[in-house]
């Protein structure tokens, strides 16, 4: 009796390799749908980014105002305020702003009730013109000039980037803002310090309104008088913006890098009220010398800013330049965070409103080869099928073998 061996042939086409290259033709068809299924992503143009910067803050100085009238008044409390008499040769006097409020409660509850809403919301046109004339510069170039610094991979991405370049991202944009907002600053200064009887502090000025006080500024002072205090305020937005933006963007992109957190409105909120908190404590002493600055007269002894810091410093003690840290903290922390959501919202809105629609949902079809699918086997058939034609085709060929035997 004749042996033999049989070594099992592969079918056609069915080689060892064809495994991977049918794995290989699933995988693209399946990487194919998945792209087919996501939608494309852009940036928003700077026109955009300007927009937004601006708006946001200046809806949420409709919130905060009230705060910021508090903060002033409690700021200029206590100041030696240096006067003339009536006349050219008036005889110089010399007084100090009496202490009438006894916290920011008492100065918010003594405003509303001598002056309601309205003089809690004193200054607020040009608060608004001066969120927004700085946010379009402190909001609206962060991202570009930091994303020039350190590139981003794709569009949407979290940063990567240091916190050195943040803050010389922020400062750079904090210097811009504060140079194109400092005579609304000014102007809006004096607006809230204005009260009447016992409530008044500081120096008073009986503007009617926004447009009022600057013709009165130009003719009576000059147009650089709407630049008093620039320097410091220059200072002060600089040292400020670089806090906020560094410690909102690093624990917001920490956030997303590290724990894999979805940018939205509760990111956005933890993120801005403990930035809100570092900008207070570095920027509150600068604006204690600004407020004083911007409510100085014409007629008062001109002083530098040096020599302001030092005569609070002297006069005072090192504890006035934390005057109104609380007041401070109460209107830029809701500030922030509400300035921070609705620019957050408004971003998102803008993307997802030009996102371009998304294509049925569908699986394209690996395509068919003669290699992987001989003619006489159809791609469709199951494995059960072809599995099944196996043993016949190796019945054949033992017997033709056995015949030739």
């Amino acid at each position: 009796m004749n042996t033999f061996t049989t070594k099992s042939t592969p079918l056609l086409g069915r080689s060892g390799s064809s495994d991977n290259l049918h794995d290989l033709a699933d995988q693209k068809s399946v990487s194919l749908s998945t792209e087919l299924r996501v939608p494309s992503k852009r940036e928003l143009t700077q026109l955009e980014n300007f927009a937004v910067s601006a708006l946001a803050p200046s809806i949420a100085v409709l919130f905060t105002n009230p705060f910021d009238t508090v903060k002033v008044r409690l700021q200029l409390q206590g100041e030696v305020v240096k006067t003339r008499e009536p006349g050219r040769n008036g005889k110089e006097i010399v007084r100090v702003s009496e202490k009438v409020y006894k916290s920011s409660l008492d100065c918010l509850q003594k405003t509303f009730r001598h002056e309601g809403i309205r003089g809690l919301q004193k200054g607020l046109f040009p608060a608004i013109l001066k969120e927004s004339s700085k946010n379009i510069f402190r909001l609206g170039l962060y991202d570009p000039i930091l994303n020039a610094m350190h590139p981003l991979s794709y569009p949407g991405q979290a940063s990567t980037a240091p916190a050195w370049k943040r803050m010389i991202a922020g400062a750079t944009c904090g210097a811009m803002g504060a140079i194109s907002a400092n005579p609304f600053e000014l102007i809006k200064t004096r607006l809230q310090s204005h009260s009447t009887g016992g409530l008044a502090v500081g120096n008073q000025y009986a503007y009617t309104g926004t447009f009022s006080a600057l013709r009165t500024i130009v003719t009576t002072d000059g147009a650089m008088t709407l630049y008093r205090g620039s320097m410091i305020s220059i200072a002060r937005s600089m040292f400020g913006s670089a806090a906020n933006l560094t410690t909102y963007s690093l624990l917001k992109d920490h956030a997303r890098n590290q724990w894999g957190a979805q940018d939205g409105i509760v990111l956005d909120m933890m993120s801005s009220f403990v930035s809100a908190f570092v900008s207070v404590v570095v920027m509150n002493p600068m604006d204690v010398v600004r407020i004083r600055l911007y409510n100085r007269s014409s007629q008062s002894s001109s002083q530098t800013t040096l020599q302001s810091v030092r005569h609070i410093l002297v006069t005072e003690g090192p504890l006035a330049f934390y005057k109104g840290f609380s007041t401070h903290f109460m209107r830029i922390g809701p500030h922030f965070t509400l300035t921070f959501v609705f620019l957050g919202m408004l971003k998102r809105q803008l993307l997802e409103g030009s996102m371009s629609p998304q294509p049925e949902t569908r699986q394209v079809p690996p395509r068919t080869s003669h290699i992987l699918h001989p003619k006489d086997e159809s791609p469709s058939s199951s494995p059960s099928s072809s599995s099944s034609s196996t043993p016949s085709i190796a019945t054949g060929v033992m017997a033709r073998r056995e015949e030739q035997i």
